[in-house]
């Protein structure tokens, strides 16, 4: 369960890696030019030859072939492109590869559509996913670069991110749809009345009533979520980012307990995908006077970020499957085959 605003709104397919690096990289290997990787072209006898592997010593050929098959030194032995791929192979290979048939899927469906994608549409998106990281622009620069260490997303690789998610963004563009609903759900969110509550995720129905037993006995209910809470918020005592009444970001059920609960009470367990929840609300606040005229605008583009979100996120997985796909390596193979 999530517990921070900042990254309920990130959106899946950003946070996923487009190793194009990666991709580039075991592509110079295969091509047998400037990779220690020995791969045999054909020659016109049809027989298998690695021209720079019998070029003479000393000749431009082996030299620049040597160079760059060297990756690293260490107290003077080499260590070689050769030695690291299939361990790189292995570790991102499954990835990169969904990354590669999403990015020529994606180009095709793009020229299908007669649509250009422009650097202006490029660099917006940045834009757009720090304002989904956070309002304030210091504190999303950070996330955004916590994100980016965390997810191995350098310049190559985060610049091909954003160049992909506006492909994404045009392609889903005509299927977003902004009614009265959407607006008031957003307008609720961003202005409406919030709760704010902690959170214990049991495994039973018996190992919920037991906790609720105990808060009511007096034992404290962050202590008691420290100790037998599945939440990844448990060492938070359970703690829950400020609730709006209508965000989706939380089960249905999980907030109308929120709400029908009295300030400093307990819930009843509530069920929910196989586990049950129990939370107890600390406070609430008032909304913030904001009318939704006023907001309208701020409201709907909320809406249609959203929609485009979940939108880019289940064309992207369409354009990744690997059904299809003919794989030739079989260091791409998942590691547990």
């Amino acid at each position: 369960m999530p517990t921070s605003r900042e990254f309920l709104a990130f959106p899946v397919h950003l946070v996923a890696a487009c190793s194009l690096a990666i991709v580039a990289a075991f592509a110079t290997g295969c091509a047998g030019t400037g990779s220690g990787v020995q791969v045999a072209t054909v020659d016109g006898t049809g027989n298998g030859k690695d021209q720079s592997a019998t070029a003479p010593l000393g000749t431009p050929a082996r030299a620049a072939n040597e160079q760059a098959s060297l990756v690293a030194m260490l107290d003077g032995q080499a260590i070689e492109w050769s030695e690291l791929r299939a361990p790189i192979a292995e570790l991102a290979g499954q990835q990169v590869l969904r990354d590669a048939v999403l990015d020529i899927r994606l180009a095709r469906r793009l020229r299908e559509q007669s649509i250009a994608i422009n650097g202006e549409q490029v660099a917006r998106e940045e834009t757009i996913l720090l304002e989904a990281l956070s309002p304030d622009r210091t504190r999303a620069v950070e996330l955004l670069g916590a994100i980016r260490q965390r997810q191995g997303l350098g310049s190559v690789r985060f610049a091909a991110l954003l160049k992909r998610n506006a492909g994404l963004r045009a392609l889903v563009a005509r299927d977003v749809r902004i009614d009265e609903v959407g607006i008031a759900n957003a307008f609720d969110m961003l202005h409406g009345t919030k709760r704010v509550a902690r959170l214990a995720v049991l495994t039973s129905l018996p190992d919920a009533e037991r906790f609720i037993a105990d808060v009511q006995a007096g034992r404290s209910f962050i202590d008691l979520a420290v100790e037998r809470s599945l939440d990844d918020g448990a060492a938070r005592g359970g703690l829950l980012a400020p609730i709006a009444r209508r965000d989706p970001s939380y089960p249905e059920g999980l907030r109308a307990a929120i709400y029908a609960t009295n300030i400093g009470g307990v819930s009843a367990p509530i069920l929910e995908n196989g586990r049950f929840f129990v939370v107890t609300v600390m406070e609430e606040r008032p909304s913030d006077g904001t009318t939704l005229e006023s907001a309208r605008a701020r409201c709907e583009e909320v809406v249609r970020r959203s929609q485009e979100r979940l939108l880019m996120d289940a064309l992207a997985r369409e354009l990744s499957e690997l059904k299809g796909v003919t794989v030739f390596d079989r260091s791409f193979d998942p590691p547990n085959k």
